[in-house]
Parts: structure tokens; C-alpha cells; sequence
């Protein structure tokens, strides 16, 4: 999670960021001294916490967590290499738009992109992706993108191809875009990389306190984070008038249902051991 992107009424709150996958939470909530406090989850990755025990229940909320924002992933592009916005169709067409392309190494959000690159309305994403020939489709659609990607699997990896001029173009998350652009030595202005505001991807947030926080430490971050409420604000500066940003709400309701399954394909098919 991109911490530097996370706004709050305490500038005294210690926040680091973590690479968002769920092996690692397993491990820090697991930890014999805690590795955080309180750690920021998708509403997916919180509800199989919740479960699992791995993070401590909150008497007013049956998902054991408290909302923290939001995290909005963007088609992202060089500008200096193309002057007009992009569509994620205009991702897939290296043809008249020739370069590399960063995608996050994952099936959720991924399959979505591929979906509303191959035509798919942004209301009907999920009742195809349910179904097996529409699973199918978005992996087709992705393995035609194939030689072109650069995979990233944290939003720091996301900020280096930027950074590094790595590809034209890439989903990458709003926080990091503007990170990106706050550090180039001529401001934001001069920055190679911009975000787009159709189609943004946008996954709710919820800060979660770690099993292994004693309890009396958790009740004082509970009151901690209802206090300041800190939160990711992921969009980058207003849009200019006239382009109001869309969003694809990313299904968590779908996720927990079909995640499992979906990410298990998509390993098979484009993990490191795939020729």
C-alpha cells in the first residue's frame, strides 16, 4: 500500500508501506511480536482475515475492519511518447501504438482491464467474468498482450517503470503516479507520466488490527484510527472541467467468490515457470 499517499490528522501515525499480498499478511499477523498496529486491506483480503482469525474483531462492524479509503488504479502513459489519451483498447493495439505495456501480476483488476479492452461494458465486467467462457475470453485477451508486459507486483514496482521509462503505458495506482510527478526536479508539469480518468479501477479500503496486537494496544489503536482517520486519498489533483472521472468499482463480492480459482489459472498461465 502506497503509505505516502495516506492523508490523516496525526502526522505522528509511523506508516510504512507493504507489497498488499496476503502470504505476507499471514506472516506478520503470525509474527511473535506484532509487525503493525493496524494494516490497510481490500474489502476481499479483509473478509478472509476476518475469517481466518487473523485480525481482531470490531464490536460495531461484522468485517472486522473500519473503512481507510480508497485505492484507484489508472491507465497510465508517457506522455512524451503519446501525445493523445489513451482507451484500454489503445493498450491492446501495439500495432499503432508500439511499446511495452505494465500490467499488475494478478488476476483481479487484470482480468477487468482485459475485459474493457476487448469491448466489454464496464457494467457487464463481472456477470462474463463469472462465466467460464468469459474467464476464458479475458485470459485470451491478456496472452495476446503477452510479449509486451512488464509485470508489477507492488506500487513501488508500478512508480520504477515510470521512473525508468520502462513502458508506454501501464495500469498503475493514481498515489503513484502523483508520487512519481512530485519527485521529478521541474514539478508535476514536467513529469513523462500521466493518469487517465475514464475507466479507473476503484477498490475500497479498511484498516484492520492484527491478531497478535494485545488487546488493550488494539483498543487504543481502534480509538487512534476513528480519531484521525486516516485514509488513502488515491486520486491525483481534479480533473480539469469537462472530464469527469468513471470508475469500475472493483467487486469484492465477486472476488471472495471466484478469486481462488481465477488467481490459480492466472498463475498457471503467466507465472515465472510459464513458458
Amino acid at each position: 500500500m502506497a503509505a505516502r499517499a495516506l492523508t490523516s490528522g496525526d502526522n505522528s501515525l509511523h506508516l510504512v508501506e507493504w507489497d498488499g499480498q496476503t502470504a505476507t499478511l499471514q506472516t506478520a499477523v503470525h509474527a511473535a511480536k506484532p509487525v503493525w498496529l493496524a494494516v490497510l486491506v481490500p474489502g476481499t483480503q479483509l473478509a478472509q482475515a476476518c475469517a481466518s482469525g487473523w485480525v481482531h474483531p470490531i464490536d460495531d462492524s461484522p468485517t472486522c475492519g473500519i473503512p481507510g479509503g480508497v485505492s484507484d488504479l489508472a491507465l497510465t502513459w508517457d506522455r512524451s511518447r503519446l501525445a493523445t489519451t489513451p482507451s484500454w483498447q489503445d493498450f491492446w493495439d501495439v500495432a499503432r501504438h508500439p511499446g511495452r505495456r505494465g500490467l499488475h501480476f494478478g488476476a483481479r483488476t487484470t482480468l477487468e482491464i482485459a475485459l474493457l479492452a476487448d469491448g466489454v461494458a464496464p457494467q457487464d465486467i463481472y456477470s462474463t467474468l463469472a462465466t467460464q467462457s468469459g474467464a476464458e475470453r479475458a485470459f485470451r485477451k491478456l496472452n495476446l498482450l503477452r510479449p509486451y508486459i512488464v509485470w508489477w507486483n507492488t506500487p513501488a514496482d508500478a512508480a520504477r517503470i515510470m521512473e525508468q521509462s520502462s513502458a508506454l503505458m501501464l495500469s498503475a495506482p493514481s498515489a503513484e503516479v502523483t508520487s512519481v510527478s512530485s519527485r521529478v526536479q521541474g514539478g508535476a508539469a514536467s513529469s513523462l507520466f500521466v493518469a487517465g480518468t475514464r475507466d479507473i479501477l476503484r477498490t475500497p479500503l479498511f484498516w484492520a488490527i492484527p491478531i497478535n496486537v494485545p488487546t488493550d494496544s488494539a483498543h487504543r489503536t481502534l480509538a487512534l484510527l476513528r480519531m484521525h482517520a486516516p485514509h488513502l486519498e488515491d486520486m491525483p489533483s481534479p480533473p480539469p472541467p469537462g472530464n469527469t472521472p468513471t470508475f469500475l468499482n472493483v467487486s469484492d463480492t465477486f472476488w471472495s467468490r471466484h478469486g481462488a480459482a481465477l488467481e490459480q489459472q492466472f498463475e498457471a498461465r503467466f507465472g515465472p515457470q510459464t513458458p
